[in-house]
């Protein structure tokens, strides 16, 4: 009776299993040095949408009660105080926002600080019927100015 070849038994070396493992660090590690880039470009993005957000919430509650209450124009802060405003005249008005984009007189708690600025008498419009209002968005709300993102919203807003 003839013996058998033994099988040899196929499988990784020792060797193979190391630099394969190596490589794979090396991935993992390029890839998690790019995540703190993604949640900065994230957070970054997030800031920007709810600035506008909050722009345009102001300007849709003015732009609305322009028509009848041009010179008492009433925004109501999430807080339950109101902003009054009055746009046959040039002033500012501050409220903040939350990360929500709830509006409050009192800056506590919040992230983004909103400056609303009114212009009676906007370049090319009859004084007393339009009005140029600006709401300026900056944030972080704690941050010295040279350290905030701020945004500046524009419209004209009409009697008519």
């Amino acid at each position: 009776m003839r013996r058998k070849a033994q099988d040899t038994k196929s499988g990784f070396s020792l060797v193979e299993v190391v630099l394969a493992l190596g490589v794979v660090a090396v991935a993992i590690i390029a890839i998690l040095g790019i995540v703190p880039v993604g949640l900065t470009t994230s957070h970054s993005a997030q800031d920007e949408t709810r600035a506008a957000q909050i722009a345009q919430a102001i300007i849709s509650s003015v732009a609305s009660q322009a028509r009848t209450q041009f010179s008492n124009i009433q925004l109501h802060l999430d807080d339950n105080s109101i902003q009054t405003l009055d746009l046959t005249i040039v002033s500012t008005a501050t409220v903040y926002a939350d990360n929500d984009g709830k509006l409050s007189s009192a800056a506590g708690g919040t992230v983004y600080t909103v400056k609303i600025t009114t212009d009676s008498a906007p370049t090319g419009f009859d004084t007393g019927y339009a009005n140029e209002m600006t709401v300026s968005v900056a944030w972080p709300r704690s941050a010295l100015s040279v350290n905030q993102t701020k945004r500046n919203f524009v419209r004209i807003i009409s009697k008519y």
